[in-house]
């Protein structure tokens, strides 16, 4: 079964801080470079270690942190500890999990060589492990394990022991400079390094067969940690198929007078030191933005992130900068309808990324909006877009020298129409007092949250709101309750007061108006191909033993119309078709249309690890056993799939948040909705911060598949 790029007929007329901290907080740091690798010939020693760790010293003391908070492990480095071993390096991470309390800031860098080998476990991906060289790594001793380094490591002693502060309640700033794979040589040419050591340079082979997949170490094989455990950034300086490269510098200079210097290291101390007001997000996106634009790089190896603290405040900030941050270039706006962007919007422009502590260089309004970029016209110097409507000016010196851009005044909304409560017809309509307390919330959410975007309207609504025994559920206009039931489902229980009913209405109601957004924009992309999308159906029955469905045996392709029904599974098939990486999410869609996760992993968000290489596959699937499918009012209900694809664009960092989207989730769907409580809308009013991808061949593709289901007497 194909995917079908409509939802229904009738629908296509549809329109986070880092933890509190503790009145004595601590922020601590490990800080570990290493140059020297007695095991090692002489052209893989390294330069700049020893200086990233006295320039990050040096920002991290700039932003307030105590010089005796701030631990050194590293070559030729005053004031070190000791030589960066393994032993002194996993000692040191298991201090500060000791020391950590509540609340605590705990900061691990560290900058030396990178490489991959086979994995200690099955169960990675790519078959690879992605590890650092403490000072005494070398090559597998005779006897040893092959193709192995030994005292490596790798990420997952990283993270058993950043797991163990986290446990404690502090937040993780995790911090790597160092190269995971990459096919150019170890030098470049005069002043330019590769930080990566592979099995091949010392006479060793890894299998062809092993493709990297991820860049991120700490991700995989992470156990669920207790509540009130401490949230995690971390940083990596490039991807599995780039090198992180240090340089001497400045290049023009003769040798004997450069300094050497990891260049995103470089990257990250200049911003912290020159930035003050940032978040985790917007000063990742600061350093991809230098990587790319100094020359004396040399380089656009693209920086990778996860964690669920990105949109903190950087240890020295007193206040997070507020509210949705997007950079600009040339007139263009780096977000779009993805993203909340809607015509008529006006946004303030800035030079810097930290615009909270200066006043905008001049104002703009959005104009033409596309999937993932608008484009902003300035609006008249003097006037202010914000009270009244200005007219604009072609060529305006404000938009061509503005960076970022952050939301002035969203646009005037626009009201859809939704029918007076309608009691379900036949069996399961509610009694008397329920209908009333149903109608009671909805006039609240049309007087409240859903004041100006949704009205009453009985001839040509958008939405009908049935009254059922479970509460409102909002359908599509046009469609027989008798036959299906399909649309987000408001849960109004007895003892609900007006508020909590409103709350409930509209979190429904907007959870179908973002649905309608998003089919809206995967029919305006259905001629991008780099992601090709399937959905098949595969029947496998009850094994008659068991009396479970038997999963295991062998499966019948069912027909692209039939009826999902118990012991069934629905494939989806996501494959880059295209030549070049892709960043690929997938939502599912419950039957309550609740946006539920399945990659990113919310509340990170999408990294640029995740993206899709030529030739591969994702494949998801929803399994229908018998505790997947409850009876419900009518004998059909839907389920589907919103896939979302950009190209992978190398040096960009900058992404959306398409966490938001699960903004708008009921209950049943919480566990995966994060920090966001706004979807679309949100996007655009301060929930989330990036926003660039390339518009030109941004894929989006929204199915639905019918299911069969019991009906409630």
């Amino acid at each position: 079964m194909r995917v079908r790029r409509v939802l229904l007929v009738a629908l296509s007329i549809l329109g986070c801080a880092v933890a509190s901290p503790a009145a004595m907080a601590k922020t601590r740091a490990l800080l570990v470079g290493v140059s020297d690798y007695p095991g090692f010939p002489a052209e893989k020693q390294l330069k700049a270690p020893a200086n990233d760790v006295r320039r990050m010293r040096l920002a991290l003391q700039a932003r307030g942190i105590a010089e005796a908070d701030l631990a050194v492990l590293a070559d030729g480095v005053e004031g070190s500890s000791g030589p960066p071993t393994r032993a002194a390096i996993l000692a040191g991470m298991e201090r500060l999990a000791r020391e950590a309390e509540a609340g605590d800031l705990v900061i691990f860098y560290a900058s030396g060589h990178g490489t991959r080998q086979p994995s200690r476990t099955s169960l990675k991906v790519d078959g690879l492990d992605q590890v650092f060289l403490p000072r005494d790594a070398s090559p597998p001793a005779p006897g040893g394990p092959r193709n192995r380094f030994d005292n490596v490591i790798a990420g997952p002693d990283f993270g058993e022991r950043l797991d163990a502060i986290r446990a404690r309640g502090a937040d993780v700033w995790f911090i790597l400079d160092s190269c995971f794979s990459g096919s150019a040589s170890r030098a470049i040419g005069d002043g330019v390094h590769d930080k990566k050591i592979e099995l091949e340079d010392i006479g060793l082979a890894a299998s062809t067969a092993m493709a990297p997949e991820k860049t991120t170490v700490l991700a995989d094989l992470a156990p669920a940690l207790p509540p009130g455990s401490g949230r995690l950034t971390a940083f990596y300086a490039s991807q599995p198929n780039e090198t992180a490269r240090e340089v001497a510098l400045p290049p023009g200079a003769p040798m004997d007078k450069r300094v050497w210097g990891s260049i995103f290291t470089t990257a990250l101390t200049d911003v912290l030191q020159r930035s003050p007001a940032l978040t985790y997000r917007q000063m990742m996106v600061e350093a991809g933005r230098l990587l790319r634009a100094d020359a004396a790089f040399q380089a656009r190896q693209t920086p990778s992130f996860e964690g669920d603290g990105m949109d903190g405040a950087l240890p020295g900030t007193a206040v997070a900068a507020a509210g949705a941050i997007w950079r600009v270039s040339a007139g263009v706006l780096h977000a779009g309808q993805i993203e909340g962007v809607e015509a008529g919007a006006v946004v303030a422009l800035y030079d810097s990324a930290a615009p909270t502590a200066e006043k905008p260089t001049g104002y703009a309004m959005v104009e033409a909006v596309e999937a993932t970029r608008a484009t902003l016209a300035a609006a008249k110097p003097g006037c202010m877009p914000t009270t009244t409507r200005c007219p604009t000016v072609a060529n305006a010196p404000a938009l061509r020298q503005a960076a970022y851009a952050r939301l002035a005044r969203p646009a005037p909304p626009v009201a859809f129409g939704i029918s007076h409560p309608r009691p379900w017809p036949g069996a399961g309509a509610p009694d008397a007092v329920a209908q009333a307390r149903m109608g009671k919330g909805l006039e609240a959410a049309l007087a409240g949250p859903l004041k100006e975007r949704a009205r009453l309207d009985d001839t040509a609504p958008t939405l009908v709101a049935w009254m059922t025994a479970d509460g409102l559920r909002f359908m599509p206009d046009g469609l027989d309750p008798l036959a299906v039931e399909a649309g987000p489902l408001a849960v109004i229980p007895p003892d609900a007061n007006p508020d909590t009913a409103a709350a409930a209405i509209a979190r429904a109601v907007l959870r179908a108006r973002q649905l309608s957004r998003l089919q809206a924009l995967a029919a305006a992309t259905s001629a991008n191909g780099d992601l090709d999308v399937a959905v098949e159906v595969r029947r496998f029955g009850l094994d008659p033993a068991t009396r479970q469905c038997a999963f295991k045996a062998n499966a019948e392709t069912v027909g692209e119309d039939a009826l999902v029904k118990l012991c069934d599974k629905v494939q989806v098939t996501v494959e880059n078709r295209s030549t070049r990486p892709v960043l690929a999410a997938i939502f599912f869609l419950d039957d309550a249309w609740n946006m539920i996760a399945r990659r990113p992993t919310c509340p990170m968000g999408l990294t640029v690890s995740d993206r899709l290489e030529p030739g591969r596959r994702l494949v998801f699937e929803v399994p229908y056993h018998p505790r997947a499918i409850v009876p419900g009012r009518a004998p059909t209900t839907t389920n589907g799939v919103f896939v979302m694809g950009v190209p992978f664009v190398e040096g960009e960092t900058d992404l959306p948040a398409l966490c938001a989207l699960t903004g708008f989730n009921d209950a049943s769907g919480q566990a995966t909705r994060g920090g966001e409580t706004g979807g679309l809308d949100d996007l655009i009013e301060g929930a989330t911060r990036g926003g660039r991808l390339p518009l030109e061949s941004a894929s989006l593709s929204l199915a639905f598949w019918p299911i069969s289901q019991p009906v409630k007497p």
